[in-house]
């Protein structure tokens, strides 16, 4: 049917595009010492790569024609992963303002006697002007983070659009979606390895689909810590084992 035919819903309809945003999957941030690694060089662990693989077996139906990512390794074998199991090679590019928010650091000290100062960080009482830890402030995550979704909003070359990126980013921009701001991002949890589904019209409004679906335990009975409740009892709580801790997948 010619475009000059069809309704004006149905045109809204044909333009509308798609974005899946994954979170990478697991990683290790410290060493068994409780060491952090460098935030640059964190890979995805055996949990974390089994995740992108479930990752891409969800999502083998999609017809992905751009990757994104932030650069970082986490996030690259994680897009690797999940698209060999998608079974695609789209086009792939980077945006390094699409990299997490970066601690400072009292990162390295911040889960001794702080618990829960360490569980709450990205819960609790934010502002533009509060960091992360000492070092980057989460105006400045919103200032790189948001003008990197509307560029690509922006683009024409692209239908559905596979966005790989990190808990604070995602978060950012599901607020965005939302039409929230920093207290709508502390209300909103980024499992490892995580998809969720936002549809953007062509006036630029979003419509959210889907928020934290984890494939390999969708209704996450064994999911009960946030992410940084898991970063402190697998590896910073005061004589922790080295397995996770009961009710952490």
């Amino acid at each position: 049917m010619r475009d000059d035919m069809l309704t004006e819903l149905e045109k809204v309809i044909n333009a509308r595009r798609r974005i899946y945003l994954l979170r990478h999957g697991e990683v290790s941030y410290f060493d068994p010492s409780g060491a952090p690694y460098q935030q640059a060089e964190v890979p995805l662990n055996g949990e974390g790569r089994n995740q992108a693989c479930a990752a891409g077996k969800a999502l083998s139906e999609a017809k992905i024609d751009l990757v994104i990512t932030s650069g970082l390794p986490r996030t690259l074998q994680t897009a690797e992963l999940a698209l060999e199991q998608i079974g695609s090679r789209p086009e792939t590019e980077t945006i390094e303002d699409l990299r997490e928010i970066m601690p400072g650091d009292t990162f390295k000290n911040a889960g001794k006697g702080a618990d829960l100062a360490f569980a709450n960080s990205l819960r609790k009482s934010l502002t533009r002007d509060t960091e992360f830890f000492g070092g980057e402030t989460f105006g400045s995550l919103e200032d790189r983070v948001i003008p990197a979704l509307e560029d690509l909003a922006a683009r024409g070359d692209w239908k559905e659009l596979l966005l790989v990126a990190h808990g604070g980013t995602n978060r950012m921009i599901l607020s965005r979606a939302l039409g929230g701001d920093l207290d709508t991002f502390g209300r909103i949890e980024q499992d490892a390895g995580c998809i969720n589904i936002i549809d953007l019209d062509a006036d630029g409004s979003f419509l959210l689909r889907l928020i934290n679906y984890t494939p390999e335990s969708p209704v996450k009975a064994d999911i009960r810590l946030s992410t940084m409740e898991q970063i402190y009892m697998t590896s910073l709580r005061p004589g922790r084992k080295a397995e996770p801790p009961p009710g952490n997948a």
